[in-house]
């Protein structure tokens, strides 16, 4: 008499156990079920198996669900909210485009290692102004005139320079805050597609460092005399921060577009300084109009220059007539908070 034949074991079974012991969740649960039809209808052995595979595959994808309903649980829970004015009173998570112009926020990739980013459906932490942040918007800037998508290079040509004009009139005194750096979002393509036309200017601290206040500075917030030596300093301050990112050797003619721009806001400033009357800052004030005196020949000498080794030359001439030391003086004489020792493109 012949033994008894063993039933075949179900590969199926033994898949389903496997892959639901690797964290496989749906193949151990699918694998479960085709091998408890194949044993039935085949007589094959391997039926503990499937049901072990199913059973952990239904426990790991009940333990997934719990924990994306309690992240979607906190994001609600977490919503930020305004007080009737529209300032932001808790803090809470949404998205780019619930961002306005007096927001403080931090972006959920961070600050960004370039000047611009896309306006996309990115995630941003909104928080009160008084509490530390990184980013706060102080402006919008209509890209007007554009039928089409427009390039990156296009909308950085019209969102760049004003939104740095911009910033100095959200803040009056930028310089106050350290070393800011504006940034902006622009809408994507499809976001152009749905009728969005409009940059987001942004601004934050340079490096890692965050703000713990607003950054907006009003006229009110100022003395009369601090008011005049921003005011009058601005066009100077402006223009410098919007040098160009490439060099002399790389872009001559832009490079000499923006020292004859030097050259028209140096001019201006001097003659705002003469007009202002400053009370016990007059020597500093005169320091400072003497070196931009002398150094306005050689911004428009750079403005003029054949090439790129001249250009360099004329920028070499002007570090010897440094106004950042005069500056620094009528600051603190005028009870301005003094700008940080890291380099600057703002007076």
């Amino acid at each position: 008499m012949q033994p008894p034949v063993r039933p075949v074991l179900n590969g199926f079974a033994v898949a389903a156990l496997v892959t639901s012991l690797l964290c496989l969740a749906p193949l151990g649960l699918i694998f479960g079920v085709v091998a408890l039809v194949q044993i039935s209808r085949k007589g094959q052995r391997g039926k503990g198996l499937a049901i072990a595979g199913i059973s952990v595959s239904g426990v790991v994808l009940l333990l997934v669900a719990a924990v994306v309903a309690g992240v979607v649980n906190f994001r609600v829970w977490a919503l930020p909210t305004r007080d009737d004015s529209g300032e932001v009173t808790r803090r809470g998570w949404t998205t780019v485009h619930s961002l306005k112009v007096g927001d403080c926020f931090n972006p959920g990739a961070g600050v960004p290692k370039r000047d611009k980013s896309s306006l996309g459906d990115a995630s941003v932490e909104l928080v009160p102004c008084d509490e530390s942040h990184q980013g706060e918007v102080y402006a919008t800037v209509a890209l007007s005139g554009q039928r089409d998508f427009p390039k990156r290079d296009v909308i950085a040509a019209i969102a760049e320079p004003r939104c740095m004009e911009l910033l100095f009139g959200y803040s009056m005194d930028p310089p106050a805050f350290g070393g800011l750096r504006t940034y902006y979002y622009y809408p994507d393509e499809k976001g152009w597609a749905a009728g969005k036309r409009t940059v987001l200017c942004w601004v934050a601290r340079s490096g890692e460092a965050e703000l713990d206040t607003s950054v907006r500075r009003g006229a009110s917030d100022l003395t009369a005399d601090q008011l005049s030596f921003v005011s009058a300093v601005k066009p100077l301050s402006v223009v410098s921060a919007l040098q160009p990112a490439k060099n002399p050797r790389q872009d001559l003619a832009g490079a000499k577009a923006w020292a004859g721009r030097m050259a028209e806001a140096q001019a201006e400033t001097i003659q705002l300084l003469k007009d202002t009357e400053l009370p016990g800052a007059e020597r500093p004030t005169g320091r400072l109009v003497a070196e931009l005196e002398a150094g306005l020949p050689l911004w428009r000498q750079a403005a003029e220059a054949p090439d790129a080794d001249t250009f360099y030359g004329q920028l070499r001439s002007l570090k010897q007539h440094n106004p950042d030391p005069y500056v620094r003086e009528i600051r603190g004489l005028l009870g301005l908070p003094l700008p940080s020792a890291e380099p600057t493109p703002a007076l």
